[in-house]
């Protein structure tokens, strides 16, 4: 992936499935108004047909999809994310909050598949200005997603899970200069925004949008 230089603020959290990273995209877009900064909350999958179609596999549609067709699907949603909602709005100066991005496709897709295919494969993405990696122990995002009777799809496993926790924060080591933080996401919901706003708080991005 490579710097942007476009004035808006690109803001992605991440996580495993059950880590709360939906919720803290809410609260975290919640505080950022309360401020008088609007932002633009994401996702990815999306909800063009692209991300409908990864959903609908992700639900145990389309069994016989490939690891690399797969990828390949998330790579184009990506695409028309950036494409569609993202750079228009980072190019007018908007701040826009991701809940999962790029980063994802790496650690999810490395499950089946090669990092360096993964990396080739999103090279032309452009890097968030921050990243954050909501750490929640693979076993307490298993049981949340069993209480929120969400069932077990793929990459919800515990040897898939685990591999993904495992490659999140691998490239949060490798990846240091790229403005990844790892933010403990087993504390309370309010605890977790507020660590997230404090490392939002002083990057001259959010300043400036503060004038």
């Amino acid at each position: 992936m490579k710097i942007h230089n476009y004035p808006g603020f690109f803001v992605d959290i991440e996580g495993l499935d059950g880590s709360g990273a939906s919720t803290q995209v809410a609260l975290v877009s919640q505080k950022m108004k309360e401020m008088g900064i609007q932002p633009f909350a994401t996702k990815e999958p999306t909800n063009g047909p692209v991300g409908e179609l990864i959903r609908k596999i992700l639900k145990g549609g389309h069994k016989n999809i490939s690891p690399v067709s797969l990828r390949l699907l998330f790579a184009a949603d990506g695409g028309f994310h950036l494409d569609q909602e993202i750079i228009p709005r980072l190019k007018k100066g908007r701040m826009v909050i991701t809940d999962r991005y790029a980063w994802s496709s790496v650690a999810f897709g490395s499950v089946d598949l090669s990092k360096e295919w993964l990396f080739e494969l999103n090279k032309d993405f452009i890097l968030p200005d921050l990243t954050f990696f909501i750490e929640v122990e693979p076993d307490v995002c298993l049981e949340r997603l069993v209480e929120e009777k969400k069932g077990v799809a793929l990459f919800r496993k515990k040897e898939e899970l685990m591999h993904t926790w495992d490659t999140y924060r691998w490239l949060a080591e490798k990846y240091w200069w790229a403005q990844i933080t790892m933010v403990d996401g087993e504390k309370p919901e309010e605890e977790v925004a507020e660590a997230i706003l404090a490392r939002l708080k002083v990057h001259p991005k959010f300043k400036k949008m503060l004038k």
